[in-house]
């Protein structure tokens, strides 16, 4: 049953999930020099995180498609990642650390796809737009991450796996109201039965935005410094890329899970296409500042259309796999390959890093999956 205090529950895992996601990306391989630890080490132990998200969530979504309260999973596997982090600090060796890491990364890559997976049921059943739902997970994350430059930039090594473990008790506690999975009950079940083999074309669309965010995501940061940029102002562009992400998911999520993903998403990929073509061939203020609001389509737009289709095109006893094969082909594996391959391709000159390059590439990879995404149904559900 979905009540308004179910639904309650569900924004307060998103806004304390992707908070969790706001202290790590800055402050974990500040917690890890504070071990010290070199680059090296970090850039390996920040992998493991990557490796989690590719193995736990199909592996947990399997698990789960047949269960009526994955809710329950949601609760334990956060508890026990808040456990893990609190023993971070006990780890009296780095291979102790990195099972810690990689089993902490593990569940907590497991249960984002299960809540997603439920969000989009309570949408579907017309009680909630799934962006009103998502878009705290975009306000915890931005709280995250000012909050954070206060309370960890001085004493990350002490405080962060703390601050972290309460993030994921608060996750737990999210997951004790959330609704069981008789929502779905209410969907038209099976009415895409033959379009299910659309699904693979998704997936491989999802990887290919996820991958050509890759400069983005892992080196965006280092270009603007190497612009000219101060501290501030790199903060300054993120924050507003995430206010755009905000915008699109408050107002415009039903309009966007609605439409036909062969049109949306190859919109969203000819505009990620634009957002790093225009980033590659100029750091000019006013231009960052026009292309940084397109997040809005490459990120927000495309995963609601996504995420919602993945829901439609899987069957209905296969769904929390389904959603864990999109969240490990993209945000995973998606996401890993994107930055290695952009690194490489960045570092290949003789004097300082071509970051430019590394946009292009990622320009010519989201118009190419423009092809596959044309795959997938070219219209939308009646009624929706």
């Amino acid at each position: 049953m979905v009540s308004h205090a179910s639904l309650h529950h569900i924004r307060l895992f998103y806004a304390a999930y992707f908070a969790a996601l706001g202290i790590v990306l800055p402050f974990f391989p500040v917690y890890l020099a504070g071990r010290g630890m070199d680059v090296a080490a970090i850039g390996l132990f920040t992998g493991l995180l990557s490796i989690a998200k590719v193995l736990a969530p199909p592996i947990a979504g399997h698990a789960l498609d047949a269960h009526p309260r994955p809710a329950r999973f949601i609760l334990f596997a956060s508890l026990a990642a808040g456990v893990l982090a609190c023993m971070f600090p006990w780890a009296s060796s780095d291979w102790m650390l990195a099972v810690l890491v990689l089993a902490f990364g593990c569940l907590w890559a497991a249960v984002l796809p299960l809540a997603d997976g439920l969000s989009v049921a309570v949408s579907e059943a017309a009680l909630i737009d799934y962006g009103k739902l998502r878009v705290w997970g975009s306000i915890g994350f931005v709280a995250a991450s000012l909050l954070g430059g206060l309370w960890l930039a001085d004493n990350a090594s002490l405080a962060f796996p703390y601050w972290l473990a309460v993030l994921m008790l608060v996750t737990a506690i999210s997951a004790i109201g959330f609704p069981d999975r008789s929502i779905e009950a209410e969907e038209q079940a099976g009415h895409l039965g033959g379009m299910q083999h659309s699904l693979k074309w998704l997936l491989l669309v999802g990887f290919i935005m996820q991958a050509s965010h890759g400069a983005y995501y892992g080196f965006f940061s280092l270009y603007l410094l190497q612009a000219g940029y101060s501290g501030w102002q790199v903060g300054a562009f993120w924050v507003l890329g995430v206010l755009a992400e905000i915008v699109l998911m408050w107002r415009y999520s039903r309009p966007v899970a609605a439409a036909a993903p062969a049109l949306l998403l190859s919109a969203c990929l000819l505009l990620a296409a634009l957002r790093w073509l225009g980033m590659g061939l100029t750091t000019a203020l006013i231009w960052l500042l026009l292309l940084q609001l397109l997040h809005a389509a490459s990120f927000a737009a495309f995963h609601i259309n996504a995420v919602t289709w993945v829901q439609r095109l899987a069957p209905s006893h296969r769904r929390a796999s389904a959603q864990g094969w999109y969240s490990a082909t993209g945000f995973g594996l998606g996401t890993a390959i994107g930055i290695m391959g952009c690194g490489w391709i960045a570092t290949q000159g003789n004097g300082a890093a071509d970051f430019s390059s590394a946009f292009f590439v990622c320009a010519v990879l989201a118009l190419l999956g423009i092809g596959a995404s044309l795959q997938l149904p070219r219209q939308g559900l009646p009624g929706r």
